[in-house]
């Protein structure tokens, strides 16, 4: 292990043909279409092929370690100058809402605390480039990178993340709790030297840079891609979590210090890792110049991460390893970041079982307000149904007798004649009726209809049709005809003479009948044929003195008297 004040290795680096390897690969790491916005953007296309040489160069380590480490931070400063150019013209972009401005002109603002702490770097390098701070970050560098962090993580959380309740925040919260815990824990195990002691407090501030930064980043913009409130496309962030992981290797590959090896490869992944976060932000004013709404599109259905509970496995896992390679520096770390992460999912664990029993009651609720609901539809739909039958009732019933009306008895006798079936028609009118309202009232008279309409449905058929049509006038259809129409006038004209009880003593009146049918071998007759013809009939009976019935025929009424 090299110390910080040791002197840097100054030696060239061997595997040249994999550091070209690495540098085409970044290059053609991406599809031919999603070239395509370098062909369209001169800066762009400059920062990835300039990225590419750097890190090639680096990579290489065929120039010396101080040329290498001076050559690295300068870079990195010219890289965070453009950074903050890009930054604060995206925040300038039309159509971006005062969340996604804040977020950006704090991009700028971390930026230029980078900028700040890669010119004090810059100084420290030119000083003593063959120091281990040199490669690694001074005092002033990483207390900007710290910042200028903190500065992004905050930026990141004030964004809106589309919460509907407090309880939603709380478990939040805690998740980002959870990834913080194994995020300190294996930051601690990848980057504090073995040993701890002194070296172990100095390179606290590693961890919270790299791995915790990482994770942190890593939840929280997934919380924000899923929530359709991200400042930033999928593509920026997807390059922007790949410069923090790049970044996290990189101190972990410093761990033990650095050696002839090591060095061209940490300067290569830190230049890298600044060089991608400038690349995703450009891209990423690029798409919302083409597209306005990119932003602000819904990327995904899913309403949860599964990221706390990686991070809890990730703790136990590490655990395990510390004690079954008995590394007795770590264990302690790793059971008290695997115990804390325990008690932070289990509260988290509990207040989802609170919130699932809320849903439960609340889905209780209105299944039972639907089942009501339902209920009373089910009345509703009943009263409807049986108030439309009555309507229908009353449309084709007579109010008085209950017996069908006109319209009725003419629908049932046409569809009578269109089937061709045979059809008897009898008019019935009531002889003398008028002598029973005068002498005993209308209540009387209105008594007697009902009465006699009960009469006349006894002389007939179920099947058979007995309908008032208005006053004292009644008719019957007989379809079809069982018994002998004779027959059946008779009944009929002998039940409507026999006396009926009314208030006030016995009431008594007369049936004219006039019947008209049709015959199997005579024309096709209409209703309104048939209807006509009886009433001929039945005004035939009253001249020749009432109480009876006539049969009428083609060659006109066959009158036969019962009395």
């Amino acid at each position: 292990m090299v110390d910080r004040g040791a002197a840097l290795p100054m030696g060239g680096f061997s595997s040249r043909t994999g550091a070209r390897m690495f540098a085409f690969r970044m290059v053609m790491m991406q599809p031919t279409s999603r070239l395509a916005p370098l062909r369209r953007d001169r800066l762009l296309l400059a920062l990835v092929c300039g990225t590419a040489a750097v890190v090639c160069f680096e990579a290489a380590g065929t120039a010396g370690a101080a040329v290498q480490v001076i050559a690295a931070w300068v870079v990195i400063a010219a890289v965070h100058a453009c950074l903050i150019a890009v930054a604060a013209a995206t925040a300038r972009t039309p159509g971006l809402t005062a969340g996604a401005r804040r977020f950006w002109a704090s991009v700028a603002v971390g930026a230029a605390i980078y900028l700040a702490g890669d010119i004090a770097q810059v100084a420290h390098a030119a000083a003593a480039p063959r120091t281990l701070t040199a490669a690694t970050g001074g005092t002033a560098q990483v207390a900007a990178l710290t910042v200028g962090s903190a500065v992004l993580m905050i930026a990141l959380l004030a964004m809106p993340l589309g919460f509907g309740t407090s309880r939603e925040r709380v478990r939040f919260w805690m998740d980002v709790a959870t990834v913080m815990v194994a995020a300190l824990v294996v930051g601690w195990y990848l980057v504090v030297p073995s040993g701890g002691g002194d070296a172990g407090v100095r390179t606290a501030g590693a961890v919270v840079r790299g791995p915790v930064v990482v994770l942190l980043c890593c939840f929280v913009v997934a919380k924000l891609i899923m929530s359709g409130t991200a400042p930033f496309t999928g593509r920026c962030a997807a390059l922007g979590v790949t410069a923090a992981v790049v970044k996290s290797g990189a101190d972990a590959l410093a761990r033990d210090g650095l050696t002839e090896r090591t060095l061209p490869w940490f300067l290569a992944l830190t230049v890298a890792a600044h060089a991608l976060l400038c690349i995703a932000i450009r891209a990423t004013q690029q798409q919302i110049r083409d597209d306005p709404q990119a932003v602000t599109r819904r990327r995904g259905r899913r309403r949860y991460s599964l990221l706390p509970y990686a991070a809890i496995a990730v703790t136990f896992a590490l655990l395990i390893v510390a004690v079954r390679m008995d590394q007795r520096d770590a264990v302690p770390i790793a059971l008290a970041g695997a115990a804390t992460s325990t008690v932070l999912v289990v509260l988290r664990q509990l207040d989802a079982f609170r919130e699932n029993e809320r849903l439960l009651r609340e889905l209780d609720a209105k299944v039972t307000e639907l089942h009501s609901a339902q209920q009373g539809l089910h009345r509703s739909l009943a009263e409807r149904d049986s108030l439309a039958a009555r309507l229908h009732h009353q449309a084709f019933h007579d109010d008085l007798t209950g017996l069908p009306n006109r319209s009725l008895y003419a629908e049932r006798l046409d569809a009578v004649l269109t089937r061709g079936a045979p059809a008897v028609v009898m008019l019935v009118d009531l002889d003398d009726f008028k002598l029973v309202n005068d002498d005993f009232g209308h209540a009387a008279g209105d008594a007697l209809l009902r009465e006699i309409g009960r009469r006349l449905r006894g002389c007939v058929h179920v099947g058979d049709t007995v309908a008032r049509l208005g006053g004292d006038e009644f008719a019957v259809l007989i379809s079809p005809p069982h018994d002998d129409p004779a027959e059946v006038a008779a009944r009929i004209v002998a039940a409507v003479g026999a006396p009926m009880a009314v208030d006030g003593g016995a009431a008594r009146v007369g049936a004219s009948v006039g019947i008209a049918m049709t015959t199997p071998s005579g024309p096709a007759r209409t209703a309104e044929a048939l209807l006509r013809t009886a009433d001929r009939a039945m005004y035939a009976v009253k001249r020749a003195g009432k109480g009876s019935f006539t049969i009428a025929d083609g060659a006109g009424p066959q009158s036969r008297s019962i009395r």
